[in-house]
């Protein structure tokens, strides 16, 4: 097919540089203004990524046209241009409005003059992007409330306690009346502790007094004042006492770290490099937001206080989350960035395949579903992001890379590799989850939400509770030019889980969403490891007595998949009662052959699961008997899930 090409003359400032064809591709009819080229300035040198390759991964098959010279006359400052773009992984930047025209110098087969592709990307995220490419660097958005933290202000404490004790009142099951009294008397301690910090700045904690100290905020920029917050940390319990305005005292809020977040933290910067930009995106108010951010990243090694009032993103309560607003001066590419979140259906769909979800952070529900699992949520969240960082750049250096060297000026763009997604790395649920489409119950939201900071910290404003799905995770693919030790051999020993629903069994009053179910997994053992580098596994210790999995020069998973039969299996061990499956193969209207399984606990019936396979039929039969346990129709076992 013929392509009109267009005669347009290039300038870089006021130098004339020469004459080129602008030749449209895809049959657009893209034409320079006034056909002319304003060159505004070169790109920074890359160190080791092509220009091609940055423009394909941030801005793929984005090509606005194709630029050749076709005279040799008057040309040496244009082939200057070309040679030093080519050779030195440079590109000419023109602007256009809030676009950014990349000239990329390009090989010829046939041409001994030089010839160009054109990209056409948002301003700045060519350069943000190159230096992270660079650095084999990607960016991960946090959550704050439920998923790194929980925090409360008296007022938030007296809604809490108060809505528990009514459902104690009305409780009629000794079990759950238990459970909720032991969640009660938590947050009643926790109360006395924000009470003490509250009216004289010090507490009396297992017979020890803590004062406050007084930490010096950074400001964020250079218009606002410095700030000095009177501060508890009760490092051993994971606990802080801060006060979000230092001047008016009922503003104190008692804050629970998530446990492991030690671990996460370190991994992101480890040995002085930067292995993710980090940003935050909460539904919370602002100054509690960076309070809370600055409670978990006291050093500023995660964001540097000049960056927080960029990269600290509040979002109003009740609208959605999406990474096109964290990052929109251009900043990262959302294919660049995997998010870690609590609730999947507060960001925008097109960002849901880069979250990986991680149950809510329930320190007063269920306490001891952070230490009892083998590798903590946290942990897990570490492996995760190290499988999706190794996983992206060993695609971008064994795919993107080699096949972008190969192309040449003549080439179809059709011809490009597809461009890189962190969601393709992502695994956001374990191979055996099923996911369950309803819940029967709520329990009261942990912590403070952005509506009840931004009414000065005194009215609740609840925060509905979403999908939440625990991650099995395998040793992360680094990149082998990181992995500078020798290989090892890892055992691991690790028990299956035990299971927890989250959201189960509750009659507080908060509906929850269609759809939206949050599971715990509370596993009973510890992982013991001999020795972990850059796989991404907690060091922890403990007793473990179920199987051994090995691990030898990083092969296989560093978790099993979490498995609903085991959890049964579990669950009948600690009842003293006796788990059957029963395997039938039925056949499905379409032909297809389907194996349906039924789960006996005691003789009797209690759940039936349907898959192609008798392992996916035997796990959502699994799930659905532990739903039936949890209902309370088999009162005589639901005492084991507590």
């Amino acid at each position: 097919m013929s392509r009109v090409a267009f005669k347009t003359v290039v300038y870089h400032g006021n130098l004339y540089l020469g004459e080129v064809e602008c030749v449209p591709v895809k049959d657009q009819s893209f034409q320079f203004p006034n056909n002319e080229i304003q060159i505004h300035y070169i790109s920074p040198t890359s160190e080791r990524c092509s220009p091609l390759s940055v423009l394909q991964t941030i801005s793929s098959f984005s090509v606005l046209c194709k630029l050749e010279s076709t005279s040799s006359i008057d040309q040496s400052n244009l082939i200057n241009l070309h040679a030093s773009c080519f050779y030195e992984f440079k590109t000419a930047v023109l602007l256009l409005g809030y676009e950014e025209v990349h000239l990329v110098a390009m090989p010829s087969k046939q041409k001994k003059l030089p010839c160009f592709w054109c990209y056409s990307v948002p301003c700045g995220l060519y350069s943000s992007c190159l230096r992270m490419l660079n650095l084999r660097c990607l960016a991960i958005v946090f959550d704050l409330d439920e998923t790194l933290i929980v925090a409360n202000t008296m007022k938030s404490f007296e809604y809490r306690i108060d809505a528990l004790r009514a459902s104690i009142a009305r409780e009629t099951d000794p079990v759950r009346s238990r459970g909720m009294s032991a969640e009660l008397k938590r947050y009643i301690d926790d109360r006395a502790l924000l009470k003490q910090y509250k009216e004289g700045d010090c507490i009396v904690d297992n017979g020890k007094v803590f004062k406050v100290q007084l930490e010096e905020v950074p400001p964020p920029s250079d218009n606002l004042e410095r700030v000095v917050r009177p501060v508890i940390r009760l490092e051993e319990r994971n606990i802080v006492l801060t006060r979000i305005n230092p001047e008016i005292r009922d503003t104190s809020v008692l804050v629970r770290l998530r446990p492991a977040w030690d671990n996460l933290r370190s991994y992101l910067t480890a040995k002085r490099r930067r292995r993710f930009e980090v940003y935050v995106c909460t539904m919370a108010e602002k100054d509690y937001a960076l309070e809370m951010w600055r409670l978990l990243d006291p050093e500023a090694h995660l964001i540097v206080p000049k960056q927080l009032l960029d990269r600290v993103v509040c979002v109003k309560s009740g609208s959605r989350k999406s990474l096109k607003n964290v990052f929109r001066d251009g900043i990262c590419h959302p294919r660049m960035a995997m998010v870690i979140d609590d609730r999947l259906k507060v960001w925008e769909d097109t960002d849901q395949p880069r979250i990986h979800v991680v149950p809510a952070f329930t320190p007063y529900y269920a306490p001891q579903a952070e230490t009892a699992n083998p590798v903590s949520v946290l942990c897990v969240a570490r492996n995760v992001a190290c499988n999706v960082r190794g996983g992206f750049f060993k695609e971008f250096d064994e795919n993107i890379l080699r096949r972008i060297s190969e192309l040449f000026y003549e080439d179809e763009i059709v011809n490009l590799p597809a461009a890189l997604d962190v969601s393709n790395y992502l695994m956001s649920e374990d191979a055996g989850f099923v996911p369950n489409g309803s819940a029967k119950g709520s329990h009261i939201p942990e912590g403070m939400t952005g509506s009840e900071v931004e009414r000065s910290l005194s009215q609740l404003d609840e925060k509905v509770i979403a999908d939440s799905t625990n991650n099995s995770t395998s040793n992360c693919p680094e990149l082998k030019s990181e992995m500078s030790e020798p290989p090892v051999t890892i055992v691991l020993n690790v028990t299956d889980c035990s299971y927890q629903e989250h959201a189960n069994n509750r009659a507080l009053g908060v509906n929850q969403e269609p759809n939206e179910l949050k599971h715990e997994l509370h596993e009973k053992d510890f992982l013991q490891a001999s020795q972990v580098s850059e796989v991404g596994i907690c060091q922890n210790q403990g007793s473990s007595s179920s199987k051994t999995l090995q691990i030898e020069n990083g092969k296989g998973d560093l978790l099993p998949t979490f498995s609903y039969v085991g959890v049964l299996e579990e669950t009948g061990r600690e009842c003293n009662s006796k788990v059957e499956f029963r395997t039938v193969v039925s056949t499905g209207k379409d032909l297809q052959s389907s194996v349906e399984v039924q789960v006996l606990f005691n003789g009797e019936k209690i759940g039936v699961g349907m898959g192609k396979t008798k392992e996916d039929a035997q796990q959502e039969a699994a799930e659905n008997a532990l739903h039936s346990l949890l209902d309370g129709s088999h009162n005589s076992c639901f005492a084991c899930f507590f």
